[in-house]
């Protein structure tokens, strides 16, 4: 198989035009005569007459002295970085590098100091190699000056298009939309010296360089820039302030002895490759974390936005060392009152109108007191954030007077005058006037957020939730309620109370048991059933307790409904008036009295027990998911994400915890894998002792631990036993799906080969160790019979296989089906799966081109994975561009005919297998097969590109398989159900959350 094979030839002047020369191709007199003038002067004598002869010279003499023909080929930088080539022209086998470029170069290699042939298809990945050349362009540099640096296209982070600009606008240099930005910085005098990345700082490099100015003076080269990525001492000079290539070097004598070796051109090299996302220092007593796994590659995005380059922005800005005192709590009210103030002659002019036409959607029920302004404050975000037709019923007293002021600003209340002063009864009244099917109960003050009320309004879609509890925030921004929790003895605790808004403790949906202010969303059939507590609910004066009524009153009017916490319903609302101890004791009193039908189950109040409070076992079964960490950004694993949904649809609590390798806040900067979890499962991540600290505040708060792995077993063996007296004595799971030693000992083989004694050896040992504390859990899970009957032999018993649910997908019919996939694996570098790809496209995707209708493509489904290797995959003929397979595997595995998977080794690959068939995809696959489809063992070229021939153009065996697949993951889902709900001592489970 041949990449890109035409061989290009330069462009002069005479010579006759072509369709489409790439300019790196052409040769540049005007530059050519300004650059080489006195060299061509030593070599000729003179220079000459015109640009005909000049292109002769260069042809004849120039090229063979190291000239380049144009600004865009570097030809000393491209014998100096390719040193076969340099080789070559040594013994005459190419003329120069322009030549070698020309003819083979081109097809992979980088010919300028300021651009990556490779980088640019990874950096961009909706482009590949043979895409181009079907656009009618040699490579990815001829694309990238014709067409990819108007389009902002990036390929190395030295050039990056929006700091180039910013240096311009900074310098009064003015923009040239005709000319590309690459270009510009190549061609332009005035814009060579700019800073065109926050990894190199030319100035700084100038000052402490001043050697460079008079090189760039004698035209040797022509920007700081390029004297640091073409100079012949590399390792001599640092590129900024914020990175020591001496330092880094003597730190890291792995990186040293790779840069000796040719593996990178510096030690900085290194670190913008490789040393910045492993965690590496830049320079002494600078730390960075680690982001990426080995194997993985650096986005643009991971490039562009880092800790180092926080770290270089933030050099040299003076921070003044003043102390900021935080403003009490009365000056934030203070400026939201100002704020009111200002809107009142824009709402004197355009009031808020709350007119609707037929039933309304939503009516809102607020109780006028405490002045217009909170009323004001309350209405405006109201109208703001509606939804549809609404509702407002506006409370007051005899006299009117909020009324009659919020008249002159709104348009479309309805009013209710009372004469009642207990909060719960002016609800009651102005209940009656209710006509929407939802209604919100706010009080005056209270600011929704934009969007609060829609994402609250859509809980109620739940089945059996009849009220929705807001996040209530302060005038400062943090928690003052997160769900309100009422203990046995009736005493009322908020939850989270000064924490963050949206971390970790309050960023996900829960069942509590009322609200204790701000707000509450219910449906109306429920709050007009509830009956007035005339007798002791009515002495309540606590503003806390009567909400806490009215939230428990629905409740008991509908015991198997729920009130869910929304934290998207957020609000802020003003500071609470905290009632004096013996008000609490008494009016606790009142709600236990009220409500003892409801408390009874609820935990009590003991100070050990305050966060178990709010995580008490009346809401199901408590689960805690233990789990290694995945990279910042990624998703969360999939295993993760199905085990979550299905424990959530057997009616348990799931609090997943990532262990991480360091200490770090949970608070709202933390990065959640988020849209890739339920609402509803509690997320934490942080180190062994974050994880002690949470068992320790959730004494007897576990019902279940469930362990994903047996080295997570083993991290946190010795806290289990030391916090064993606050865990559960049962109900430990070992989740062995994955099984590392296996993964190992596939991933030393290579294609077609069985493991050696020596490796199977090696793996029996790492396999002791993986499972050493096995013995420990109640349950141990593997995923098929296969591996089961290898952890048999290895000595452990009593397994049971759950394997994996994936939910059904109705995939094409066979004739709209299209080309093949290949789910990339999720470990890259020296991964078994990476090294089975390579052999598949080059050693059996050629057999198959050519002899199937429709010329289908390989798609290599890599949704979140970041590789190198991957893209490097892309450069073959007939290879999808990765940005095709950047989508879920279950809507590619809908599309495409036919999945190839590896010789499966120990269940390797079963999990993508499983998956696919799901969505009706047969495989070919070598080995042992996990689910139907096509066995090819051994694993040889011929046979393997025969057999995907035949399944993909065969519709009566496809056909076949496909029914035959289906079929197996509906069994398979099934017994996973079965088999959780089991494990959870439950019955069943409900399928109607799951398909």
């Amino acid at each position: 198989m041949t990449l890109i094979s035409d061989i290009v030839c330069a462009y002069g002047p005479g010579d006759e035009p072509k369709a489409h020369t790439p300019l790196w191709a052409v040769f540049d007199p005007d530059w050519y005569r300004w650059r080489y003038q006195a060299s061509i002067i030593e070599i000729a004598g003179s220079l000459p007459e015109d640009d005909r002869g000049l292109y002769a010279f260069w042809q004849r003499d120039g090229a063979r002295h190291a000239h380049a023909p144009n600004r865009y080929f570097d030809e000393m930088w491209y014998r100096r970085v390719h040193p076969d080539v340099e080789n070559g022209i040594r013994m005459g086998v190419f003329d120069s590098g322009f030549q070698h470029y020309c003819e083979t170069g081109h097809r992979g290699r980088s010919c300028h100091w300021l651009f990556s042939e490779s980088n640019y298809f990874w950096l961009n990945q909706d482009l590949t190699p043979a895409l181009l050349r079907e656009m009618g362009y040699s490579n990815g540099f001829d694309h990238y000056l014709a067409v990819g640096q108007s389009e902002r296209r990036v390929s190395s982070c030295f050039f990056s298009p929006d700091v180039f600009r910013s240096s311009l606008v900074q310098q009064r240099l003015p923009l040239d939309s005709g000319m590309g930005d690459f270009s510009r910085m190549i061609d332009d005098p005035d814009a060579r010296a700019l800073r065109s990345s926050w990894y190199f700082d030319p100035s700084w490099y100038l000052e402490t360089y001043p050697e460079v100015a008079e090189k760039i003076a004698s035209r040797e080269f022509a920007s700081p820039l390029h004297h640091y990525l073409s100079n012949d001492a590399p390792t001599v000079f640092s590129p900024n302030p914020c990175f020591d290539e001496s330092w880094y070097l003597e730190a890291y004598p792995d990186v040293h002895d790779l840069v000796r070796l040719r593996g990178f051109r510096n030690g900085y090299d290194h670190f913008v490759r490789n040393g910045l996302f492993e965690g590496r220092s830049p320079s002494e007593g600078v730390s960075l974390p680690a982001t990426m796994r080995a194997g993985e590659a650096p986005s643009w995005g991971a490039l562009s936005q880092n800790a180092f380059l926080e770290h270089v922005r933030r050099l040299g800005q003076e921070v003044p060392k003043t102390t900021v005192e935080t403003p009490h709590l009365t000056q934030y009210e203070q400026l939201h009152a100002a704020k009111v103030e200002a809107m009142l002659p824009l709402l004197a002019r355009t009031p808020l109108d709350f007119r609707y036409v037929g039933r309304p959607e939503l009516s809102v029920l607020i109780s006028a007191r405490g002045g217009v302004q909170p009323l004001l404050t309350t209405l405006a975000s109201l109208h703001e954030g509606n939804t549809g037709a609404m509702q407002v019923i506006l409370i007051d007293d005899e006299a009117g007077t909020h009324s009659a002021e919020i008249a002159r600003y709104t348009q479309g209340i309805d009013r209710v005058i009372t004469s009642e002063d207990m909060l719960s009864r002016r609800w009651q009244r102005g209940g009656a006037r209710i006509l929407a099917p939802v209604t919100l109960v706010i009080e005056p003050g209270a600011h929704l957020y934009y969007g609060a009320l829609a994402s609250a309004m859509s809980r109620l879609d739940a089945h059996g939730i009849i009220g929705v509890a807001p996040q209530c925030l302060g005038p400062d921004l943090r928690v003052i309620e997160a769900g309100l929790s009422v203990s046995r003895d009736g005493t009322c605790l908020a939850h989270a109370v000064g924490a963050e808004a949206f971390s970790a403790e309050t960023d996900f949906l829960r069942p509590c048991d009322t609200v204790g202010g701000g707000a509450l969303l219910c449906r109306t059939e429920i709050l007009q059933a509830v009956p007035m507590k005339e007798d002791e609910g009515g002495s309540l004066r606590s503003i806390l307790h009567v909400w806490a009524v009215l939230g428990l009153s629905l409740r008991q009017a509908k015991p198997e409904g729920r009130i869910l916490y929304d934290p998207s319903f957020l609000l802020r609302v003003t500071t609470p008036d905290d009632p004096a101890a013996h008000r609490r004791d008494e009016e606790a009193l009142v709600l236990r009295r009220l409500f003892s039908d409801l408390l009874r189950g609820n935990p009590y109040k003991g100070a050990a027990l305050r966060d178990t409070v709010h995580r008490s076992a009346r809401w199901g079964r408590r689960v805690l998911v233990l789990m290694g960490e995945w990279p910042v950004g990624r998703e969360c694993p999939a295993r993760i994400r199905t085990l979550s949904d299905v424990l959530i649809d057997t009616g348990a609590q799931v609090t997943v915890f990532s262990l991480t390798g360091q200490t770090h806040s949970q608070g709202a900067g933390q990065d959640r894998p988020g849209s890739s979890l339920p609402e509803t499962v509690e997320y934490r991540s942080g180190s062994i002792e974050q994880l002690g600290g949470l068992i320790e505040r959730r004494m007897r708060g576990f019902d279940h631990v469930w362990i994903c792995g047996g080295q997570i077993l083993n991290r946190v063996f010795p806290l289990i036993n030391e916090k064993g007296a606050l865990l559960p004595e049962e109900g430990f799971t070992l989740d062995l799906r994955d099984i590392e030693a296996f993964g190992l000992l596939n991933d030393r083989r290579q294609v077609g080969d069985r493991p050696s004694e020596q490796d199977k050896a090696l793996c029996a040992e790492q396999l002791a160790d993986e499972l050493r504390n096995a013995w420990f859990c109640q349950n141990v899970v593997v995923r098929d019979n296969a591996q089961k009957q290898g952890l048999q032999e290895a000595g452990l018993v009593d397994l049971t296989v759950l394997g994996d649910w994936h939910a059904p997908l109705a995939g094409r019919r066979y004739e709209a089906r299209r080309n093949l996939l290949f789910a990339a694996p999720s470990a890259t570098g020296q991964s078994y799966g990476l090294r089975f790809l390579k052999w598949f496209v080059r050693d059996v995707f050629p057999r198959i081109e050519g002899r199937v209708d429709g010329a289908p493509r390989l798609i290599i489904g890599c949704d979140g994975l970041q590789s190198i290797d991957l893209s490097m995959m892309t450069h073959y003929h007939g290879v999808a561009p990765l940005l095709d397979g950047r989508h879920p595997l279950p809507s590619l595995a809908a599309e495409c005919r036919v999945l190839i998977v590896p010789d499966d080794m120990d269940g390797a690959v079963a999990s993508p297998c499983s998956l696919a068939a799901a969505s009706a995809l047969p495989s070919v696959q070598g080995g042992m097969l996990a689910q139907p489809g096509v066995d090819v063992s051994p694993v040889v070229a011929d046979r393997f590109a025969e057999a995907v021939i035949r399944l993909y153009q065969d519709e009566s065996a496809w056909q076949q398989l496909s029914d035959e697949a289906s079929a197996g993951a509906a069994a398979s889902n099934a017994r996973y159900r079965e088999t959780l709900a089991r494990l959870m001592g439950q019955e069943q489970v409900r399928e109607s959350t799951l398909d």
